[in-house]
């Protein structure tokens, strides 16, 4: 017969096919034109077993198996050290607590040539941990936050602590609770602005602060979004402010981050004020938010307790007076302190690119007073004060503590939550911008390892997102949402995330990557729109976040996959074979490890290599049928499947589960 035409029938390529052949045991010529007759059926046959098994080993790479030396290997590693995605060799060293140089020589054995200060990734850290006895665990996302505030917190308080000559100054106040409990509108009334017409929906996206003069008395407020996919912004406002109001509807009462909220306030020992609005609605019901209160231990002053509560109504204006002179009678009992001298420190509590302007960042000045002109240094962004502004978007030359205000000059767009400090020493700014070079390596890196994901996360189908958004805070809270949509069988992947209007470049990349691109308070540039058409690319726009998640969690559940995890039970050698039919065969073995039972899957391997896979339908021991065999004994097994066991093949005994 004609190669070709041989090539047609089996539906492969001839050349492939001619290359293949050898490797089948085939003595047939890379330029071969015609193939003898009788070996048609056989090449035939084997050309359809080769396809099998290929299909065969592509679908094994989407199982996991657990085996039995994995099993005992994870009680041998009983000392746990957890990393983030990379880390330091001698940061690396401490945490094993071991001699450096003991690290070292294990490094150099794998062959990992460094120095003490080079950054090793989180898989390479696992091989050398697990060769020195440890198992290494990946430290979340959520923890290096935590560790990185707490850093944060611990670094401005020491600043503050170690001042001299502290004066009196105004209060920072977080105004927290539930979705449109009424939070902005009371933020309205004291500024007698309207922020909230601005907001998409009414609803607040940005974590915004704004000064007041009550009394001729100054105090700062924090407004933070209600919604339950911003509970890292509140969570931050919470911890930059000296007293917090607690919006509650009179009319819906106490709702899940109206829990929250509290919690948090309880967490940080923030003293608070429950200031149950919207009391002029028919239907409002303040002694049933009240009730709801004492069941969970917040007893009303009023009910012989000790927690403040204040009815209002932020519509009216009504009883706001009294709220904020309680707000200041708190203040005046905390002794708030700082010192206007000395140089300034802050907290970062929103930035954002702009287009025209560069890095926008919005700083809480907690202590000292911020001047245009200034050197600051921002976690590991370093610039000069070019300009200041107000909530009102003036310019000041000054911000003395407790005035939040934004600046412009930063080198890049600093994270949220860091800490500012200005710097007038040139040693200092000149040590501060490298270790600045050294933690942007870092952070990078860990980015990378961050999008890229672990090996076995790859073999996970993955949404891919590009998010453009307005700000950071809006960033990090859409991040942390679709995080949590994350199953076992399906991930969201955010292979790009930025600030600012959607370009062409957003285009071409969510092209090649085939990714959904996300713009969140963004707008899209003409020429993008232009090409999104040709290039048939979807943007999807959002100014709420609920409407976000709505739609990405749809994609999401089309693109699970089906996961086979196998938990090895024990292997069986074959010792004889009894009975050999189409479909199925009877042998006889030794169990060499672990347990055999019925009705289980068997993965068939020669001399190391995969053969096969089938079930073990019957199991006998002493000629009587059985449901299980341990190590040691002997069995007869009638096994299903296609007849290619042989003689010392070892039977790998698998419990499988598909979800």
């Amino acid at each position: 017969m004609n190669v070709t035409e041989l090539a047609r029938k089996l539906k492969v390529p001839t050349k492939e096919l001619l290359e293949k052949l050898p490797e089948l045991g085939f003595d047939i010529g890379k330029k071969a034109i015609k193939i003898d007759s009788r070996l048609i059926d056989k090449i035939t046959k084997s050309w359809v077993d080769h396809k099998r098994k290929e299909r065969m080993i592509a679908d094994e790479e989407k199982v996991t198996e657990v085996r039995l030396d994995d099993q005992q290997e994870e009680k041998k590693l009983e000392k746990t050290v957890a990393i983030p995605y990379s880390i330091i060799v001698r940061e690396f060293a401490e945490k094993l607590n071991l001699p450096v140089n003991k690290l070292m020589v294990e490094l150099m054995k794998n062959g990992i040539m460094g120095n003490l200060n080079q950054a090793i990734d989180f898989d390479t850290a696992t091989i050398i941990g697990e060769d020195l006895g440890y198992k290494v665990t990946k430290i979340t996302d959520k923890e290096i936050e935590e560790k990185t505030s707490a850093r944060q917190e611990q670094k401005l308080k020491d600043i503050i602590d170690n001042q001299k000559n502290k004066a009196t100054r105004p209060p920072v106040v977080v105004v927290m609770g539930h979705v449109d409990h009424g939070k902005t509108k009371l933020l309205d009334a004291f500024r007698e602005t309207n922020v909230i017409d601005t907001e998409s929906g009414g609803i607040t996206q940005h974590i915004g602060a704004y000064q007041a003069k009550i009394k001729d008395r100054l105090i700062t407020f924090l407004d933070t979004p209600g919604h339950e996919a911003f509970k890292t912004m509140r969570s931050r406002g919470s911890k930059i402010a000296d007293v917090a109001i607690i919006v509650v509807a009179a009319d819906d009462g106490l709702q899940p981050q109206t829990i929250e909220v509290i919690t948090l306030c309880q967490k940080e020992n923030l003293p608070f004020i429950i200031a149950i609005n919207k009391i002029d609605k028919d239907n409002a019901d303040p002694e049933r938010v009240k009730k709801e209160l004492s069941d969970i231990n917040l007893v009303p002053e009023d009910w012989g307790g000790k927690t403040v509560c204040m009815l209002i109504s932020a519509k009216q204006k009504k009883n706001l007076a009294e709220l904020l002179e309680m707000v200041l009678l708190i203040a005046d009992m905390e002794e708030l302190k700082s010192n206007p001298d000395a140089l300034a420190a802050g907290t970062i509590i929103e930035a954002h690119k702009d287009r025209n302007e560069g890095p926008v960042a919005t700083v809480l000045v907690q202590t000292g007073t911020l001047r245009v002109g200034d050197t600051i240094a921002v976690g590991t962004v370093t610039g000069k004060i070019k300009a200041m502004r107000d909530e009102f978007n003036k310019e000041v030359t000054a911000a003395p503590p407790a005035k939040p205000v934004k600046i412009l000059g930063l080198k890049e767009t600093p994270a949220v939550g860091d800490v500012l400090e200005a710097i007038d020493d040139p040693k200092l700014l000149k040590q501060r911008m490298k270790d600045s070079k050294r933690n942007r390596t870092t952070a990078n890196s860990h980015d990378s390892f961050a999008d890229q994901g672990s090996d076995d996360e790859n073999a996970i189908p993955t949404l891919p997102i590009i998010l453009k958004a307005d700000v950071v805070g809006s960033q990090e809270a859409i991040i942390e949402s679709l995080m949590k949509l994350n199953t076992a069988k399906a991930q969201v992947k955010i292979i790009k995330r930025g600030l600012g209007n959607i370009t062409e470049n957003d285009i071409l990349e969510a092209q090649a990557a085939k990714a959904m691109l996300i713009g969140f308070h963004v707008k899209t540039a003409k020429s993008a729109e232009t090409l999104a058409m040709e290039s048939d690319v979807t943007i999807h726009s959002y100014e709420i976040i609920y409407k976000l998640l709505e739609d990405v969690a749809p994609a999401l559940n089309k693109i699970k996959a089906q996961e086979t995890l196998r938990v090895q039970l024990g292997e069986l050698k074959v010792l004889a074979i009894f009975k050999s039919d189409k479909h199925s065969m009877i042998i006889g073995g030794e169990i060499i490890k672990g347990k055999v039972q019925a009705d289980k899957a068997i993965k068939i391997t020669r001399d190391g290599e995969f053969v096969d896979l089938g079930t073990i339908k019957e199991l006998q021991c002493n000629k009587e049928i059985v449901t299980e065999a341990v190590e040691g004994q002997q069995c007869g097994i009638t096994y299903q499947g296609r007849p290619v066991i042989q003689v010392d093949d070892i039977l790998e005994v698998y419990q499988e589960t598909t979800e």
